[in-house]
């Protein structure tokens, strides 16, 4: 099943995690994660939830610039792990589980944000409706996840270097098994517009995008109402 499989390749990458993010994006997933954070507007009595909150990111910035309730939830233990170790201070709470059966009651969140975590989930269509269930009626969900370039040329490039991340996951992490999975989910995953009607049919009704290197990733903005 992919979830196991999926457990098991963030298993297996978790110590090499944030070396490989820098390696493969060149250092530019932190300063589009930078971006994400300036679009909220938090206040203290602010409940955020970091769905698949991996090496604890976003997280972090948050609990650094907001003195904010902040929820780190992820299907993987070592992950969680991982982004313990990296917030030292004014952590957020973290809770293991997974986007397909989010473990809250409906109404609670004013943000949802998932960065590159997305593509991973065992349900997408699921997981998009449990993140409308749980977010208050004026919240917001953002999601950060590679998409697809919208000049056919640099698709064209964008593709030929996703061919190279494999060959640099076994040179700088000895696993070329995980990273060649990690290259499956990007290209497989949904391009801009057919996110957005993937979150229209979960029950969204505003989404904005902002899309990020000619549209190599994209923000997805999206709103209840």
């Amino acid at each position: 099943m992919k979830k196991e499989f999926v457990d098991q390749v963030f298993s297996s990458v978790s110590s090499k995690y944030d070396f490989m993010n820098d390696v493969m994006s060149f250092g530019l997933h932190r300063v589009w994660k930078n971006e994400v954070i300036s679009l909220l507007k938090i206040y203290k009595d602010s409940l955020v939830l970091d769905l698949a909150s991996g090496s604890g990111d976003i997280s972090k910035k948050i609990k650094e610039k907001y003195d904010c309730k902040c929820i780190a939830l992820d299907a993987n233990i070592k992950m969680l792990e991982l982004a313990k170790k990296k917030i030292d201070s004014a952590s957020p709470f973290y809770i293991y589980g997974t986007a397909e059966n989010l473990p809250f009651k409906k109404s609670i969140f004013d943000y949802v944000i998932v960065s590159f975590g997305l593509r991973n989930f065992n349900d997408i269509p699921e997981s998009l409706k449990q993140i409308n269930r749980v977010l208050k009626k004026e919240g917001t969900f953002i999601c950060l996840e590679f998409s697809e370039a919208n000049n056919p040329i640099f698709r064209e490039v964008i593709k030929a270097y996703y061919k190279v991340i494999p060959n640099l996951g076994l040179l700088f992490a000895n696993n070329k098994i995980a990273y060649e999975y990690l290259v499956e989910s990007i290209i497989n995953f949904p391009n801009q517009i057919e996110l957005t009607k993937k979150l229209t049919e979960a029950g969204f009704k505003t989404i904005k995008v902002i899309d990020i290197i000619d549209g190599v990733a994209a923000i997805h903005i999206s709103k209840k109402q």
